[in-house]
C-alpha cells in the first residue's frame, strides 16, 4: 500500500486540505478586526449624538416610609423608619411613532441614525396620599426612564387631565439613572377620578429604538421611511407592512402576557442598552428588559456574510482537488501537489477580495468581481497544467457554477440545508459516474522499478602514431678538380678501354614492403644510403688508380 503511487497522492492531497485551514482562520480574523472597526466607528457617531434608546414608562413614582417593629432574640423591641418607593403602571397606555432614519458615515463605514416624534397617552387609576396605616405616603411623581438622555432634542410639555407641566432632569430614582420627571399638581390629587396623561417625546438615536410595554394593556404603533427594519425583543409586531418606502408596524401586549406589574422591581435599568440576559440572584426571572424592538441596521450585514462565505471554504478547496484528481485518474495526466496548492492559494484570494470590495460597493457586486477574477485566474492557469485550453476553460466554468450555488446559499438562510445536501448528492453522483469503469486495482498497484541501464563498455585506447624517421642527411658534393694547364698536342692515343661499370648495390627485401610499417621506410633508407656510398667510393679508386690515364679520361670518372 505504502508503495503506491495512489495513496500517497491521496495522503498529499488530504496534507494540504488541512495546511488550508491556516489561512481560512486568518481570514476569519481579518473579518473580525474589520467588523471590529467598524463598531469602534458606530461607537464614535453614538458618542457624537446617542446610543440605541430604550423608553420605560411614564410610571408614578410614590414615595413612602413606614414603622418596621423588630424584635430581637432577647425579647427586646425597636421600632424603625424605612424609606421606600411605590411605582404605579398605568392601566392603559397608546404609543404613536413616527421615526425618520437617515444614514451617517464616517469613511467607508456607516451607521443609522434616527430621529423619533412620538405620542404617549397614559391612564393611571386614582391617586392619593397622606396617612395609611403603618406607611405615611409622600407626593406622587411621573418619571420617564430613557437610555441616553442626550437624545432628547426638546423638552417635551406634559398635559395631566388637561393641566400643564414641565418636566424637569433626572428621573428622583437611583433604579433609574437617566430620564426625567414631573410634579403631579395637588388638585388632581385625592381625586376620585383616573389621571390622564399625555405628552409629546422628540428623541434622537442610532440603531435601535424599545419600548417597554408597562401598562395593564399597551399599544405602540410605528412607521418610519427604513425599509429594511428588524424587529427584535420578546414581542413581534402583531401587523406590518415593509415595502421600498418604508415600514408601518403596530404591537399589542398585556400583564397576563409578559407580567410586567409583577416582575417590574426585579429588572434591572441600570443598562437598559444591554443586549444579554441576566437573572437574578435569587429568583430566575430575567432581568433583561421585555420591550417592543425595532432595529434600523441592515438584517445581514456584509461582515457576516464574508463570515458564512468563509465557512464553505473547506467544501470549495475539496471539490476543486476532488475535480484535479479526476482530470488526473482519468486522463492520465500528472499534476504536482505544487499546482494543486497555487490553485488552492487563487481560491483563498477569492474571500480577500470579497472583503475589501464589499466595505465599499457592497456584498452583491464584490462577490461577482471576485468570483470572475478568480474563476479566470485559475482557467489561464489550467489551460498549461491540464494540456488544453478546452479543459481549463471547462474547469473556470463549473467554478463560478459553484460560486453561483454558494450565492444563493447565502441568500438563503431557509433553503440553504436544503441546497447544501442536493449540492452534495450532485458532486457525488458525478464522481461516481465517471468513475464507475475505472480499474481501481490497476491505478493503486506500486509501480514496478525500471530495470537499471547496462553500462557502456570503454573504448579502446587509441595506438600510438609511430614517429617519423629522422630524414638521410645529404651525402656532400665532391670539390670540382682544377682545370689542368692544357699540355702540347700528343699523338693520338690509342683508345682507352671501357671503364667498367661499378657494381650496383644489392636491394633490401625491406624495401617490398615500403606501405606497412614505418620500420620498413626506415631499412629502405638506410640500404639506399649504403648503396650510394659503396658507388662513390668505388669512383673514388678508380681516380687513384688511374693517374697515368689521359685528361679525358680522369674528366670522365670525375664527372660519373
Amino acid at each position: 500500500m505504502f508503495k503506491s503511487t495512489l495513496f500517497w497522492k491521496v495522503f498529499i492531497l488530504l496534507g494540504l486540505t488541512i495546511l488550508m485551514l491556516i489561512p481560512i482562520s486568518m481570514v476569519l480574523d481579518l473579518i473580525d478586526s474589520r467588523n471590529e472597526y467598524q463598531q469602534s466607528v458606530i461607537q464614535r457617531v453614538e458618542d457624537g449624538t446617542s446610543g440605541a434608546q430604550t423608553i420605560v414608562g411614564p410610571v408614578l413614582v410614590l414615595p413612602y416610609t413606614e414603622t418596621v417593629v423588630q424584635t430581637d432574640g432577647q425579647g427586646i423591641s425597636t421600632t424603625k423608619l424605612v424609606e421606600g418607593k411605590l411605582h404605579i403602571l398605568p392601566e392603559s397606555l397608546v404609543i404613536d411613532a413616527n421615526v425618520n432614519v437617515e444614514p451617517r458615515k464616517i469613511g467607508i463605514y456607516q451607521t443609522q441614525v434616527y430621529q423619533g416624534d412620538s405620542h404617549f397617552k397614559a391612564v393611571f387609576d386614582a391617586v392619593g396620599y397622606g396617612n395609611n396605616g403603618a406607611k405615611i405616603y409622600g407626593k406622587p411623581y411621573l418619571i420617564l426612564a430613557l437610555s441616553d438622555s442626550r437624545g432628547i432634542t426638546s423638552t417635551p410639555e406634559l398635559n395631566i387631565n388637561q393641566q400643564k407641566v414641565a418636566f424637569e432632569a433626572g428621573t428622583g430614582s437611583d433604579s433609574f439613572p437617566q430620564g426625567m420627571h414631573a410634579e403631579i399638581p395637588d388638585s388632581l390629587l385625592g381625586l376620585n377620578q383616573p389621571v390622564i396623561i399625555e405628552f409629546d417625546l422628540s428623541l434622537q438615536g442610532t440603531a435601535k429604538l424599545n419600548f417597554m410595554p408597562v401598562g395593564r394593556t399597551s399599544e405602540l404603533t410605528m412607521t418610519s421611511n427604513w425599509a429594511d427594519p428588524n424587529f427584535l425583543g420578546k414581542f413581534l409586531p402583531q401587523k406590518r407592512s415593509v415595502n421600498e418606502k418604508g415600514f408601518t408596524a403596530s404591537w399589542k401586549s398585556s400583564w397576563l402576557s409578559n407580567n410586567i406589574n409583577n416582575n417590574f422591581n426585579q429588572y434591572s435599568f441600570r443598562d437598559m442598552n444591554e443586549s444579554r440576559s441576566r437573572y437574578s440572584e435569587y429568583t430566575s426571572v430575567s432581568s433583561e428588559i421585555p420591550t417592543f424592538s425595532t432595529s434600523f441596521i441592515e438584517t445581514v450585514d456584509h461582515y457576516q456574510l464574508n463570515t458564512r462565505t468563509v465557512k464553505y471554504a473547506v467544501l470549495f478547496i475539496s471539490l476543486t482537488f476532488v475535480a484535479f484528481f479526476l482530470f488526473e485518474m482519468l486522463k492520465s495526466l500528472s499534476i504536482h501537489p505544487m499546482q494543486y496548492l497555487l490553485v488552492a492559494a487563487a481560491l483563498m484570494v477569492f474571500y480577500i477580495i470579497l472583503l475589501a470590495f464589499s466595505e465599499r460597493i457592497g456584498f452583491a457586486w464584490a462577490y461577482g468581481i471576485a468570483a470572475l477574477s478568480c474563476s479566470g485566474l485559475i482557467g489561464f492557469y489550467l489551460t498549461a497544467v491540464l494540456k488544453g485550453v478546452l479543459r481549463g476553460v471547462a474547469f473556470a466554468a463549473g467554478l463560478l457554477a459553484l460560486y453561483g450555488v454558494l450565492y444563493i446559499l447565502l441568500q438563503s438562510d431557509d433553503n440553504a440545508l436544503l441546497l447544501g445536501s442536493v449540492l452534495l448528492f450532485v458532486v457525488l453522483a458525478v464522481v461516481m459516474t465517471l468513475t464507475r469503469r475505472l480499474d481501481w486495482y490497476k491505478v493503486t498497484a506500486p509501480t514496478a522499478p525500471t530495470a537499471p541501464t547496462a553500462p557502456t563498455a570503454p573504448t579502446a585506447p587509441t595506438a600510438p602514431t609511430a614517429p617519423t624517421a629522422p630524414t638521410a642527411p645529404t651525402a656532400p658534393t665532391a670539390p670540382t678538380a682544377p682545370t689542368a694547364p692544357t699540355a702540347p698536342t700528343a699523338p693520338t692515343a690509342p683508345t682507352a678501354p671501357t671503364v667498367p661499370t661499378a657494381p650496383t648495390a644489392p636491394v633490401s627485401d625491406s624495401s617490398t614492403n615500403l606501405s606497412s610499417t614505418g620500420t620498413d621506410s626506415v631499412t629502405e633508407k638506410e640500404a639506399s644510403q649504403r648503396s650510394d656510398s659503396e658507388g662513390e667510393n668505388s669512383i673514388d679508386e678508380s681516380i687513384n688508380d688511374g693517374d697515368d690515364d689521359s685528361l679525358e679520361r680522369r674528366k670522365y670518372r670525375l664527372w660519373k
